[in-house]
């Protein structure tokens, strides 16, 4: 099955491939040629001017405009899937992740963000990975809703030093900070986010983030519902912040257990597990 098949239709606002960053790059390359046609005419020269090569110029300029769209596009889906596997993926599936980007054709890698990259280091608890390669990013992959997910990202690694300074930074980033629009970057964002809410103890920043989650159809952020009440026992009948929150169902529960453990998360995960017991006993009894 291709990667494409498992990828949301409704991605949201594009990351990487947009029509400004695709037309600077184009029109960058196209002026980097005619450089090169003139650096032709004055070293061999040729009894012909610059305009002689237009239909050359043109055809060449064309493919390469062609050219930089599909990279862009496939950075693009590459950058999602690198998102999804930060969140979602086994260390196996984040290890193969890593290797593959190494494996990028030289010419890709001029139109390569590392951020998806960088987002995959830290889930594996790797700071030093991640910053080296946001170090080593790419000049055109800067500005618009990727500057805006490089602020994630940042707030990533100060998760990462799981120090209580860094972690609060993280949830002050964070806990404010608008959609960014895209679906990945934003499922992305509330996945760092309740990860610092949950190492932080923070209760009361998780009620806040769970008024804005818990009416959200979208069943991945469902996820991060589960992961918020179980962990901060926000259902219990003395809890502080308890609120009329609907019964969690059997089958979250249990996606938001295997989402744990794909993250070593192994206290969140038998709380959770202690959840789906309480819930599946009545029936086993009958």
């Amino acid at each position: 099955m291709p990667d494409d098949a498992l990828e949301p239709t409704d991605r949201g606002a594009p990351l990487v491939a947009t029509w400004t960053r695709w037309a600077v790059s184009a029109g960058a390359l196209a002026v980097a040629f005619c450089g090169v046609v003139e650096g032709y005419i004055r070293f061999t020269h040729v009894d012909r001017t610059l305009a002689s090569f237009a239909t050359l110029i043109a055809l060449v300029c064309v493919a390469e405009a062609v050219l930089v769209l599909a990279i862009l596009r496939a950075e693009e889906s590459r950058l999602a899937r690198e998102l999804r596997t930060a969140r979602t993926g086994t260390a196996v599936l984040r290890g193969l992740v890593a290797r593959r980007r190494q494996q990028t054709p030289f010419l890709a890698r001029l139109f390569a963000t590392k951020l998806g990259l960088a987002a995959v280091f830290l889930a594996d608890g790797d700071r030093e990975a991640g910053l080296d390669v946001l170090a080593r990013g790419s000049p055109v992959m800067q500005g618009g809703r990727l500057q805006r997910l490089r602020a994630v990202v940042d707030a990533d690694l100060e998760r990462a030093t799981g120090t209580s300074a860094g972690l609060a930074r993280c949830i002050e980033e964070l806990h404010g900070m608008e959609p960014i629009g895209n679906r990945e970057a934003d499922l992305y964002r509330m996945h760092v986010l309740v990860k610092a809410l949950l190492e932080q103890g923070d209760a009361e920043n998780a009620v806040e983030v769970l008024g804005t989650l818990e009416p959200s159809p979208d069943d991945e952020r469902q996820l991060y519902v589960a992961w918020l009440r179980v962990w901060f026992d926000l259902d219990a009948e003395a809890a502080d912040y308890r609120h009329n929150w609907p019964a969690l169902p059997e089958g979250q529960l249990r996606m938001a257990t295997l989402l744990a453990r794909a993250h070593g998360a192994e206290k969140l995960v038998e709380k959770l597990e202690q959840r789906v017991s309480s819930i599946a006993r009545p029936h086993h009894q009958e």
